[in-house]
């Protein structure tokens, strides 16, 4: 099982400021499109103003800052969604100009005009947004402030968080857990039964205590969940999981298109990679074994071949370890980087897989899981992808529930932003290349 993170608990207690956002948004539209003309504004500009700054704000600062976003994604989700306020206001824009409606007491501007001043708008948010991310995603520990571990059955690796105090609750009584909450500034929750874990949750929100606490599976269920009324009472409603028809078509039209783009432009790459894989041992380039994808259905996935030829001929299923004596020299560099994971273009191409998805798993593999952690077959509610958000926030051997919560997670909120965001947080993994192998 994987440590804790390495960053000190309350480092995730940070987040940009929405009222730092609107000023860096304000400051942006009027260097941008005001510069020339003064602080003069007509009567157009200032709806256009205000227009413009309640859509970005609705969609750029919607959820920013919480705690259950991490570090990456916070840049993420305020670039990609900055982005979508421009395009819409640019779409706007030219649509006025085509109207012929007056845009500024200037110059009329030409649609060009407007597409530069957008596109400078998008560039100096993307830069104002890097260097937001990296001076307020990190609030650093403060003097003095003393961390408390509770925890179940299963005991953390605290060697990256050696200055939280430990407690099990196992072997300890109520009143000494609130004694211990009391003396403690910051309260992790780690891996306890939910009724235990609902009473601790009680007891640090009376004292004001700030808690953090693993997720279960029913927690997931609630991410999603969309908050309703019954009359005066709040409610949660949990609806099943169902993709639209648009967004299928969308998803498969974006896997079709960029599949056979990157299959185009990665063939030197390939030869490259089956020549080395051929010189090294005379043995086969790629490797065939039988995953499961949406619905359980298997199919046969293809990557290149990483270990030794014949491992398939020991009886039962031998799981890849860090530091594998299988694996030959141009595989390790190959699962290093996650270039043996290519070839799976052509899985995605014939509709086998998705670019974005829940890693497959091997039929027996489900099934052996499966008698621990029943759940485990939600994860094939949608096809199996290339990446996921196990992968981007795991690695090789992510402990397989913390892998389906990631996966459930990713399933309940599903969506070509969610799929762009999983994409960019693949590049870093793969430059970096991964320590697990």
């Amino acid at each position: 099982m994987k440590g804790l993170n390495k960053y000190p608990l309350r480092e995730y207690r940070s987040g940009i400021s929405g009222s730092l956002i609107v000023c860096i948004i304000i400051l942006e539209y009027i260097a941008v499109f005001h510069g020339r003309n003064g602080f003069h504004f007509s009567q157009q500009e200032i709806y256009l103003l205000t227009g413009y700054l309640l859509l970005t704000i609705l969609i750029t600062c919607n959820h920013h800052g919480m705690d259950r976003i991490v570090r990456y994604e916070q840049g993420l989700n305020l670039i990609l969604r900055s982005i979508a306020a421009n395009l819409i206001m640019l779409v706007f824009l030219c649509g006025l100009e085509k109207t012929g409606l007056e845009l500024q007491s200037g110059p009329e501007p030409s649609e060009w005009n407007i597409c530069k001043g957008m596109l400078l708008l998008s560039v100096l948010q993307i830069v104002s947004i890097v260097i937001l991310c990296r001076i307020g995603s990190c609030r650093k520990k403060r003097n003095g402030d003393r961390q408390i571990i509770l925890y179940g059955e299963r005991v953390p690796d605290v060697s990256s968080r050696r200055d939280a105090a430990c407690l099990s609750i196992m072997t300890s009584d109520m009143e000494l857990l609130k004694r211990q909450i009391c003396a403690h500034d910051t309260i992790y929750l780690y891996d306890i039964a939910t009724e235990r874990r609902n009473d601790l949750l009680k007891f640090c929100f009376e004292n004001r205590k700030p808690v953090f606490f693993t997720a279960k599976l029913s927690d997931i269920e609630l991410y999603s969940a969309d908050l309703l009324q019954d009359g005066e009472t709040p409610v949660f409603y949990q609806d099943i999981y169902r993709i639209s028809r648009l967004s299928a078509f969308g998803k498969r039209l974006f896997d079709l298109v960029f599949s056979t783009v990157f299959l185009i432009l990665l063939l030197p790459l390939f030869a490259v990679i089956a020549l080395c894989i051929r010189l090294e041992d005379g043995q086969g380039v790629f490797y065939y074994q039988t995953r499961c994808t949406k619905d359980g259905k298997e199919f046969r996935i293809i990557k290149f071949r990483s270990m030794v030829t014949g491992v398939e001929a020991q009886p039962g299923i031998q799981l890849a370890a860090k530091g594998d004596a299988r694996l030959t020299r141009i595989g390790y560099i190959l699962r290093k980087y996650r270039l043996d994971e290519l070839p799976q273009l052509i899985n995605i191409l014939k509709g086998d897989m998705s670019f974005v998805g829940p890693r497959p798993e091997r039929p027996e593999r489900i099934q052996e899981i499966q008698k621990q952690i029943p759940e485990f077959s939600f994860r094939t509610a949608v096809k199996a992808g290339l990446t996921g958000y196990a992968q981007v926030h795991g690695g090789y051997h992510i402990n397989v529930l913390d892998k389906l919560k990631w996966d459930l997670i990713y399933i309940e909120n599903q969506s070509m932003l969610l799929d762009l965001k999983i994409i960019f947080m693949t590049i870093p993994a793969v430059l970096q290349g991964s320590e697990d192998v």
